[in-house]
């Protein structure tokens, strides 16, 4: 016993260095105020060279009818997203399915400097998008704009972020902070830009939880965004990050995938 007992030790010693090392990251400094674990998130995403996205989206929207005066219910559930992002080279590959809309999925690329997207409405081949990014809802030559766009939120005038309690995400822990607006808040916040957004946000109520993980250097793990829209639905769009800094390669479609003529405008 008294020469085995020192191995088992040893044992348990190394195995708990492995784990360690596979926690994504090194313990920091406890934080406690929630504007300080959204700047930490956004820090470390500025300094990343590449992430992994997935997206989930559930619920019926109100999409505003030419006009502004009505709108029609627009089935979001089932729908999904798979994004890899090189940061450091402005480019991305994103897969997607909304399948209530007519079995909507496809295929975007953006590599060397040109956009690509296919979809089950348009043909198996990539066409290239006419004037680029810039003409689609969110622009792939920018891929962390949509994190840079929810800090500026987050962290912009008549939201309050209050800090939440701890959870588990991808094997550690989190902090969350939450953001809740009535639909009064909702409403001051926007103001005349509800006009031009895609879907009718009229006494819609907003909630965004924001995991961040403990570990340094503090990657964001996941958003849950929650629309609460008159007569109790409820629009709900998860998204998890992951591969934060892991390689990742982007390349173009090969010649025999890309259409002959055309391109989407």
């Amino acid at each position: 016993m008294t020469l085995r007992q020192p191995r088992f030790i040893v044992l348990i010693a190394l195995l708990a260095t492995v784990v360690a090392a596979c926690g994504g990251g090194t313990a920091g400094p406890v934080l406690t105020d929630p504007t300080e674990i959204i700047t930490a998130a956004l820090k470390s995403s500025e300094a990343a060279t590449s992430v992994h996205v997935d997206v989930a989206v559930d619920g019926v929207v109100p999409v505003p009818l030419p006009g502004g005066t009505t709108s029609t219910p627009v089935d979001l559930t089932g729908t999904t997203a798979s994004v890899d992002a090189d940061l450091a080279n402005s480019e991305a590959r994103v897969t997607f399915a909304v399948p209530a809309v007519l079995g909507l999925a496809g295929e975007l690329i953006q590599a060397d400097g040109t956009t690509y997207l296919k979809t089950t409405l348009t043909g198996s081949k990539f066409k290239v998008v006419e004037g680029g990014g810039a003409s689609l809802p969110i622009d792939p030559t920018d891929p962390g704009a949509i994190i840079d766009n929810l800090g500026d939120f987050l962290l912009g005038a008549g939201v309050d972020p209050v800090k939440g309690e701890d959870v588990s995400c991808g094997g550690g822990t989190c902090y969350t902070v939450v953001v809740d607006l009535d639909a009064t808040e909702l409403a001051d916040l926007v103001g005349d830009a509800a006009a031009s957004l895609p879907v009718d946000i009229a006494g819609a109520t907003l909630k965004v939880t924001l995991k961040v993980e403990q570990n340094l250097p503090n990657h964001l793990a996941g958003v849950i965004i929650e629309i609460g829209l008159p007569g109790d639905e409820t629009v709900k769009a998860e998204l998890t990050f992951s591969k934060w800094d892991q390689s990742v390669t982007i390349e173009a479609p090969a010649a025999s995938a890309r259409a002959t003529c055309g391109r989407t405008a």
